[in-house]
């Protein structure tokens, strides 16, 4: 398939081929590979999705140049679940770092999948902060998804395997290649109707993820910096451009409508503080509703600042 597209600028084209153009395809080759990669899933457990497959994301599918076929090790029902792309150096700083985890923090809690590349950095951070939040995050590689990269991210990689998704469009047991990651980047844009830059230098691939982000109509968001930091020269510069100043995380979760109780039901749950600091289980116990949603009813109270998380568990109302 992939040499049939290579050959023809599409499908329309290939099916209206003159025979002699035909010739020039080498089909029993492409249906070797094609054999070859099948067995190789079924030895390390992934799933092969084609554009035309129920299982395949839909923002993916609406995107200018979407892959033929992604190859899947986890969960691949996250692939049609809403996500959110955050992405940003590899040498992040403390400052970089802290956003990062407050912001992917806060979106897993919500209920949004994390995407972003696995890369060292903001990348890591995003995903282990999702995971830190009992959340769900995807991780696109350049490189096939039995293939780790950077091979010292195992770890992550490993869990997020068990406990997300780790996607590719590039076959299995592709090794890292310089030109896959722009590539590679166009499909952390593809999978959210939102690209959050954190923090990017201007020679950052950040910027290019964000460049096909606008390119296919979808949002960028970008968190501000000192003007002097080197660190967030793109990100800055990406603001100059016109993308989303993102200044807290609950600015991403009014975009998605993830605050949208009415001013009455959070009346209601923020009077049964009335009586001092409560624990999780004794908010869930009172108010009968599932663990999932009050977690993060309560995050979305901390982010705007109403409630507070005490050292011994509690939650305390600010203000009184």
């Amino acid at each position: 398939m992939k040499n049939l597209n290579e050959a023809f600028d599409n499908l329309e084209e290939a099916r209206k081929a003159k025979a002699f153009q035909l010739e020039r395809i080498d089909f029993d080759a492409v249906q070797k590979f094609a054999d070859q990669q099948r067995k190789f899933a079924e030895r390390v457990g992934a799933k092969i999705i084609s554009f035309w497959d129920e299982a395949y994301p839909p923002l993916l599918r609406e995107s200018s140049s979407p892959p033929v076929v992604l190859f899947c090790l986890g969960d691949e029902k996250l692939l049609k679940k809403e996500c959110v792309s955050i992405v940003g150096t590899r040498k992040m700083t403390s400052y970089g770092k802290k956003v990062s985890h407050e912001v992917a923090l806060a979106v897993a809690r919500a209920g949004l999948v994390v995407v972003s590349g696995l890369a060292f950095g903001i990348d890591s951070c995003a995903h282990s902060a999702a995971l830190e939040a009992s959340g769900k995050t995807i991780a696109v590689l350049g490189t096939g998804v039995d293939v780790p990269y950077p091979a010292s991210n195992r770890k992550l990689y490993e869990r997020i395997v068990q406990e997300g998704c780790v996607v590719s469009e590039f076959p299995l047991q592709t090794r890292a290649s310089k030109q896959n990651f722009p590539m590679r980047n166009r499909i952390i844009a593809g999978f959210s109707r939102a690209t959050v830059v954190i923090e990017a230098p201007k020679d950052s691939g950040a910027l290019i993820t964000a460049r096909f982000a606008a390119d296919m109509g979808r949002d960028v968001f970008a968190v501000p910096a000192d003007i002097d930091r080197a660190s967030s020269e793109g990100s800055n510069w990406l603001l100059r451009m016109g993308a989303i100043p993102l200044t807290h995380p609950s600015e991403l979760l009014e975009y998605f409508s993830l605050s949208g109780e009415s001013s009455q039901e959070q009346d209601e749950i923020l009077k049964l503080f009335s009586i001092g600091p409560l624990m999780f289980d004794e908010i869930v116990s009172v108010l009968k509703m599932d663990p999932a949603d009050v977690l993060v009813k309560l995050t979305e109270y901390e982010l705007a600042g109403k409630l507070v998380k005490l050292e011994d568990g509690r939650y305390h109302i600010l203000g009184r």
